[in-house]
Parts: C-alpha cells; sequence; structure tokens
C-alpha cells in the first residue's frame, strides 16, 4: 500500500470531474501504462492513477526516486508537472512562485550551514555562497524563460497574485479569467482610489485657511513691478489682465507689458494668461505670442460657466466662457493632471456667486480654477507671480498650495479687498 502525502498532493491541481472521468476510462480501457512514482513510499506523481487502482482494482507498476529533501521533491515534481501538463496560466505562476520560496528558503539554510562549519569571511564561505546565488536565484527573468512569457506578463501576475482577492485569484487559477483581465481590474481599481483621494485632497485645499506664509501684493503698476524681479525667476506666471471692454486700446495695452512678462518666466516654466473670449482680444495676444519664440502657445483653454443668466439672444449668443492661453516649453515639467476630469481644454466650473459670498470682483476667477491651474503647473516652493493680481484669487491660492506667492495691482479697492482675503499689501 502506498502512502499519500497531502502536501504532496495539494501541490499540484486537481483535475476536473471531466478530465478524472477520462483517465479513468482510459486506465479501464488499456490498464495502467505509466508507473507510479514514489519517493520514501510517498507518492509524487500517480495521484489519481492510484486512486483509480484502488476502486477498480486494476494493476500498476512503480518506480522509487531518490531525493535528499522533501524541498527537492517539490522542486522536481513542479519541473516534472510544468512540462506534462496542460496546467491554466495562473497554476504555471503559482507553481513557479513555490518553486522560488523553495530555492530562496535553501540558499539560505545554505549560508547558515556554510557559516557555522567555516565562519564568516572564509574563503570556502565565499564560494559556497557564490554558487548559491548562481544556482537558486529564480529571478523574474528567469520565470518568464522557463513558462515561455514575457517578462511584462509576469510582473502583471505578481501583482494579480498579491492583490488580488481570494474569489479573483481562484478564477484566474481555474481559467475563467486570464492573468491580463485580472490584473486591469486591479489598475482599475486602484486608480479610482487615487482619484478619490486626489478629489478629497483638493476639497480640503479649497478648505483650509491661507498659509502664514501670506502672498505679497505690492500696489504698483504691473511694468513697474515686473521691472523688480530677475529675468528667468519665476515659475509660473499666472495673471487675469484687463480686458478688452476695460481698456482704451487692447493691442497696445497688450504690446506694453506681454513680452515683459515672459521675459520674467523661467525657460522650463509656464505661463496662464486670462483674457475675455471677443475676436479683437484674442487676435492682440496672439499676434504677440506667436512671435515669440521662447515658449510654445498650446490650443488655449477655455474656462465655461452655467451659473451666470443674461438676456435672451436675438442677434448673437450670450458669452458664457473666457479663454486662458497657456505658454510652456519642452523644458517645463509635465502637467499634474492625472484626474482625468480636469485633462481637457474645457474647464466647466461655476463661477463666483455673490448669493453665497465668495465674488468679491465682476471678473473674478473662482477658487478651484485657479487651484486646479497651479497645481498643475508647478510644484510646493516654486514661485507663482500674477502682475494682475485684483482680489488675490490665484496668489490666495497658490499660498494654499505651499508656493511662494508675490503680485500686484493698481487699485486700491482691489487692494483692501485682497488685504480682508489674507494678501500683505505692500506700498500702499
Amino acid at each position: 500500500m502506498l502512502k499519500i502525502k497531502e502536501e504532496f498532493k495539494k501541490l499540484i491541481p486537481a483535475l476536473t470531474k471531466e478530465e478524472f472521468k477520462q483517465l479513468e476510462d482510459n486506465c479501464m480501457a488499456e490498464g495502467i501504462r505509466e508507473k507510479i512514482l514514489t519517493w520514501n513510499g510517498f507518492i509524487i506523481d500517480g495521484h489519481n492513477r492510484y486512486e483509480i487502482s484502488q476502486k477498480w482494482d486494476l494493476d500498476f507498476e512503480t518506480e522509487n526516486k531518490h531525493f535528499d529533501s522533501e524541498d527537492d521533491v517539490y522542486l522536481w515534481m513542479i519541473d516534472n508537472q510544468n512540462g506534462r501538463r496542460n496546467l491554466t496560466d495562473g497554476w504555471k505562476y503559482k507553481l513557479q512562485q513555490t518553486k522560488k520560496e523553495i530555492l530562496a528558503k535553501k540558499g539560505k539554510d545554505k549560508k547558515v550551514e556554510a557559516g557555522k562549519k567555516y565562519g564568516e569571511g572564509h574563503k570556502k564561505n565565499e564560494e559556497v555562497l557564490s554558487t548559491i546565488d548562481k544556482s537558486s536565484h529564480n529571478t523574474r527573468k528567469e520565470i518568464a524563460k522557463t513558462l515561455n512569457w514575457s517578462t511584462g506578463k509576469v510582473a502583471m501576475a505578481d501583482i494579480v497574485f498579491k492583490k488580488a482577492s481570494p474569489e479573483v485569484e481562484e478564477k484566474v487559477l481555474n481559467n475563467e479569467i486570464t492573468i491580463n483581465q485580472a490584473y486591469k481590474e486591479i489598475k482599475k481599481e486602484e486608480n479610482k482610489v487615487v482619484l478619490e483621494n486626489k478629489k478629497k485632497q483638493n476639497a480640503l485645499n479649497l478648505s483650509i485657511e491661507v498659509s502664514e506664509n501670506k502672498p505679497d501684493v505690492y500696489h504698483l503698476d504691473c511694468n513697474t513691478f515686473l521691472n523688480t524681479l530677475e529675468d528667468n525667476s519665476v515659475d509660473l506666471l499666472i495673471t487675469d489682465p484687463p480686458y478688452s471692454t476695460d481698456v482704451d486700446d487692447i493691442n497696445e495695452f497688450s504690446k506694453s507689458w506681454v513680452n515683459l512678462a515672459l521675459s520674467k518666466i523661467k525657460p522650463d516654466g509656464r505661463g496662464y494668461i486670462c483674457i475675455g473670449g471677443y475676436p479683437k482680444e484674442i487676435n492682440a495676444y496672439l499676434n504677440i505670442l506667436l512671435k515669440q519664440d521662447k515658449f510654445i502657445v498650446d490650443n488655449p483653454l477655455i474656462w465655461t460657466y452655467k451659473n451666470t443668466l443674461g438676456i435672451t439672444p436675438k442677434m448673437k449668443y450670450n458669452l458664457n466662457y473666457q479663454v486662458i492661453l497657456h505658454l510652456y516649453s519642452e523644458n517645463s515639467r509635465e502637467l499634474d493632471t492625472s484626474i482625468t476630469s480636469e485633462m481637457w481644454n474645457v474647464m466647466e466650473i461655476n463661477a463666483p456667486d455673490g448669493r453665497i459670498g465668495n465674488r468679491y470682483h465682476t471678473w473674478q476667477k473662482p477658487d478651484e480654477l485657479a487651484m486646479r491651474l497651479i497645481k498643475h503647473s508647478t510644484k510646493e516652493n516654486d514661485l507663482v507671480v500674477d502682475c494682475f493680481a485684483c482680489t488675490g484669487t490665484f496668489l490666495l491660492m497658490g499660498s494654499k498650495l505651499n508656493r511662494k506667492t508675490i503680485g500686484c495691482d493698481i487699485d486700491i479697492d482691489n487692494l483692501k479687498i485682497a488685504k480682508e482675503r489674507g494678501c500683505t499689501i505692500i506700498g500702499k
């Protein structure tokens, strides 16, 4: 009577009912042709054939294999089955991981044994360690070669069997879903968590108090202020200058400050210039920006809002958006737009609503828009500049994100509001 060791039997996945029935029919018709292999009386190959032989009183032959340890038996069983059975990808991977663990254990045991025998630092001990490293290191590359997989597929399997629920792992082992499908589901859930955490952080940023490092807003005109800054010293220029409806000549006005402002931005910095959605105004700024070669002019960003009402249009449509001209260079840091809804040129965010006390100026930008653009394009301690600061929205949001923020405005009433909101006014 042969002995059965459950650990040996469970190492290899059980046959399905259909597979077992097919093997049983073959044995009944042709006898048990293959030898049942054993080690110290324990079956190591042929558990199903042995079960069938006992049920139907069929003759069989055995062959005893020699191994130095149970670990060596496990390694042989894994290699033997990997080459003989049509295992699912899930089981193939699991067996290779078991093999990896066994080899690591054997290597550790040999190191301990060599250390005891020869002592640390002994030449013989070093020779043993080098042999262990070469013979027992079962890397991702080696597993891929054994299974005839790409290393990418092995990497996906690593993640699946590390992070998947027991139910999903069971489905992979049974080939109900592929490793690739399970991996995609895991990454999909992880991305959901990341996005939710970012949304929560954004909400927190919008609700926290202004940092102790308050924005400095100078009572200066744009050009005087810009001339106090060193060239190529600003990480981000983000500003909302007066629109064509508020200046006499938009072409002359834009020429008076744009190139000077661009000279202050670092070659790897960025710029956002908020302008009205009027054809003449857009044309005035693009005429300047498309002639300079320091920065690339991106497709215009569109900030659109739906919470302001106007008269019913008769001859032309009501304007419910503003344009944001985005400037960057090939050396600019990558945008942080990992939240899917923030990837696009069109940004739909309600305008500040005076009914809830958060609107201080006619053309004030929403805190969320300011926070989003600054977060996308800068990191902590970067210098953010607004040369038309008005009531301080961009600078205050930059301060909340731990950026260094400075700006200017010439309107005393705007500066008073900026101060009430948390800015430090200089030169008033």
